[in-house]
This record gives C-alpha cells, structure tokens and sequence, in this order.
C-alpha cells in the first residue's frame, strides 16, 4: 500500500523478471474463448518493445486487404 492508502500495482517485466511498481504495458494478449491479459515492463526495458498497435487500426488494415484496398 501507499502513502495514502491505495494499493500500488506491482508487476514483472517480462524482460528482466525485476518487480515494478511503475509497470508500462508492453503488450496485449487477446484471448479467443474469454478475456485476454497485458504483459507488462519495468520503465528501463519498455523502450526495448515496439509500441502496442491499436486493434481498430489492425482490424481496419485486415479488411482493406480482404477487399484488395492494399495500399491505399
């Protein structure tokens, strides 16, 4: 707990296995068949992963190339 009374998330990087208090999420596992999860880093690795995508911007990139739009 903190200072104030609220509860600090604490998390493992998935990189250097350190626990963290201050997790940056690094990615998003989506899960079929119920809810998925984040993997999380310490600050000092997160600039090691590529940015999370936003899974509109894939879903719309998947569509456009279902109808042959590749490229515009």
């Amino acid at each position: 707990m903190s200072e104030s009374g609220t509860s600090v998330p604490v998390r493992m990087c998935v990189r250097c296995r350190a626990t963290t208090a201050s997790p940056v999420v690094v990615h998003e596992v989506h899960g079929a068949s119920g809810p998925g999860w984040n993997v999380y880093a310490c600050p000092a690795c997160a600039p090691y992963f590529p940015p999370v995508p936003d899974p509109l911007l894939v879903l719309e990139a998947a569509q456009r190339n279902r109808r042959g739009d590749v490229g515009r």
